[in-house]
């Protein structure tokens, strides 16, 4: 009963230093802006980044261990055109000597193979297809469209997450973890790293606020934009880390990108693909295992909001 009230005791106590820390912060940050002070807006930001670091050691499975690897050398704020960014993108977060890196992971998946390049296609959904259709017909009329495809260089690939369609086109994968705690150890010669947690965006949001101009309400393509106060607190916050305002309203998007949304690793763990954000955009990547690191072997842009 002692040792119940004394652990009772202890985690009341962290409780309260943590919340008086969140106070603190916010306190802080108040009085930055109200002073105009970038010094005390370092600080700010200085506080974040010792009070919340890296969970890789936390990893709750081999497969969450190894997306904190592939993450970390994915993550490549400063050299943005290894995902495929715009020429006049590239340079987005040169200046800033903060990154705000993502705390959550949406989820991970296992392929048995990542194909790449017209070779491995053709290996890997031959065998697909053979595995798929046993009726001999079915099988060559499907067989042909692989040739045809391969012949004109439109194949492409999905991976069948379970919210789409069997096809042969599509890669077979397996969900081993959703929903994820994910602080990658990244790590920048001259930058400082904070991870975005649940408390620290609700502090932000508090900080910010919500004045805006909402999407469409000037033109068809205008997407919705923060005003007045919020505008400036905003350009406060980017004399740190670059923030941007949700593309559809309501929101904001403190991240600084690219943001991982999943990941997708090969069973032998030697290719995986990121599935990405950046800013109103995303796409995926391509990494493979080089003497025994990970590094971008290809990278392109597939959607657009």
């Amino acid at each position: 009963m002692q040792k119940k009230i004394c652990l009772l005791c202890v985690l009341l106590l962290l409780c309260t230093v943590i919340k008086g820390q969140d106070q603190s912060q916010a306190a802080l940050l108040r009085k930055a802006y109200k002073q105009n002070s970038t010094s005390l807006l370092y600080q700010f930001f200085d506080n974040w980044s010792n009070n919340v670091s890296s969970n890789e050691n936390e990893a709750k499975s081999k497969w969450v261990s190894e997306a904190h690897k592939v993450f970390a050398a994915f993550y490549q704020p400063l050299q943005l055109e290894r995902i495929g960014c715009r020429s006049e993108d590239k340079d987005l977060y040169k200046d800033m000597p903060y990154f705000i890196v993502q705390g959550t992971l949406d989820a991970i998946y296992v392929a048995d193979a990542i194909p790449v390049g017209p070779d491995e296609y053709e290996a890997f959904f031959t065998n697909r297809i053979n595995q798929m259709y046993p009726e001999d017909s079915i099988r060559k009329k499907y067989l042909g469209y692989l040739q045809e495809d391969l012949y004109s260089g439109d194949l492409s690939f999905d991976f069948d997450f379970e919210w789409e369609g069997d096809s042969w086109t599509k890669v077979p994968t397996t969900k081993v973890a959703s929903k994820i705690t994910f602080r990658p150890p990244v790590k920048f010669p001259d930058k400082k790293i904070v991870y975005l947690t649940t408390k620290y965006k609700r502090l932000l949001n508090r900080f910010l606020r919500n004045k805006h101009v909402g999407f469409a309400k000037e033109s068809i393509m205008q997407v919705a934009y923060s005003k007045g106060e919020s505008r400036k607190r905003m350009d406060f916050i980017n004399t740190a880390a670059r923030i941007f305002y949700g593309h559809w309203g309501g929101y904001w998007q403190y991240e600084t990108y690219p943001k991982a949304t999943f990941i997708v690793i090969e069973s032998q763990m030697q290719r995986a693909v990121v599935f990405f954000r950046f800013v109103y955009e995303g796409g995926e990547v391509i990494m493979e295992k080089q003497n025994g690191e990970w590094t971008i072997i290809s990278g392109k842009f597939t959607w657009m909001e």
